[in-house]
């Protein structure tokens, strides 16, 4: 069976600490060596580390991202994850010390409203690191997401959200050239189909689902939330600032798939990263070969392939999720999408 996820790709492992009795763990997605990376975030609550060298002029690459629950005590994790890297001897060196190279960001789960988030769940996820491929569903970062909570039920007392967790998806082109994106579903809004079906999202108490445009005057807030996409790729992109772009049309993924999205209360992000095996694999007029100087338009190849892997993450994310039983939800239920007919 062909691997669907980050781990296809080459020095690539993925790792989860999964805690279910706490609704919340941690994601680490660790490199052989360093890649060039890139950063963007839309969403208007993002806590990130690490990221700001992300989006200056300079050259930047990165070794590795994680992604964890429990809000900003989930930043944490690095400290852990950092530590057992430089046990492994795993970083730069400079002089006498290793400085491992890592960024990351957090969700807000739904584990915050159980116990506090403990650090060395970053640990776990490190220990866990395989090559094999990576678990979509109630895992790691996932383990306590959800969606659909822009309107909270029962007098604004119960959250009519969805549960959802890790998606992982891949497009293939031609010539080897492969997208691989894995995303953290934690969005207030509602995962809506390509025909414009809602797949997973705010439930209501006479029909199925509620829906944002019917509801701007009657929203209630919550701010757990945020969707987390890790996007890699074979292929060289060149100058820097090209991973930048490409970090921009994956974030088209998260809007062609979630609605509402990158609101004040998401922190929606989106890291980058490629393994450079493939050198100019296109010319401006869709050939398997480029042209010297031409990269603009692999960028746009690719990134419409990044796009369409990033919205397919997030459907799988909610198709691989299990239905988990919450005090705080609807019917002390957070259902997934395969149990809500």
């Amino acid at each position: 069976m062909q691997n669907n996820t980050l781990t296809a790709l080459t020095g690539v492992r993925v790792g989860h600490s999964t805690h279910l009795d706490k609704l919340t763990g941690c994601t680490l997605v660790l490199f052989d060596k360093e890649y060039p990376a890139a950063y963007q975030g839309y969403g208007g609550d993002i806590g990130s580390f690490h990221t700001d060298s992300l989006r200056i002029g300079a050259e930047r690459t990165r070794q590795g991202f994680f992604i964890a629950g429990g809000s900003l005590t989930g930043l944490m994790s690095a400290s852990e994850i950092m530590q057992a890297m430089i046990e492994d001897g795993i970083g730069q060196k400079a002089a006498s010390i290793i400085n491992p190279n890592l960024s990351g960001a957090i969700v807000f789960d739904q584990g915050t409203r159980i116990g506090q988030y403990d650090p060395k769940y970053g640990r776990e996820a490190y220990q866990n690191l395989s090559t094999e491929p990576a678990q979509s569903g109630n895992v790691g970062a996932g383990t306590g997401t959800s969606v659909g909570k822009f309107q909270w039920l029962e007098k604004g007392t119960k959250s009519g959200g969805m549960k959802t967790g890790v998606g992982n998806a891949r497009v293939d082109l031609k010539g080897g050239v492969m997208v691989c994106a894995l995303t953290v579903l934690n969005a207030i809004g509602n995962v809506v189909l390509p025909d414009g079906t809602i797949l997973a999202g705010n439930r209501d108490e006479q029909k199925k689902f509620k829906d944002f445009d019917d509801m701007i005057d009657f929203i209630t807030g919550d701010p757990a939330n945020t969707t987390i996409t890790i996007v890699g790729t074979n292929v060289d992109l060149g100058p820097r600032e090209n991973y930048e772009r490409l970090a921009h049309f994956a974030t088209h993924g998260h809007v062609r798939a979630i609605h509402p999205v990158h609101t004040s209360q998401d922190g929606d992000t989106v890291f980058v990263f490629s393994t450079q095996e493939i050198k100019q694999p296109f010319n401006k007029f869709g050939e398997f070969f480029q042209e010297p100087g031409h990269t603009g338009f692999t960028v746009d190849v690719i990134g419409h392939a990044a796009a369409k892997a990033v919205q397919e993450s997030i459907y799988d994310a909610c198709r691989s999720a299990d239905s988990v039983e919450f005090e705080g939800a609807y019917k002390d239920v957070l259902p997934s999408a395969k149990d809500y007919q």
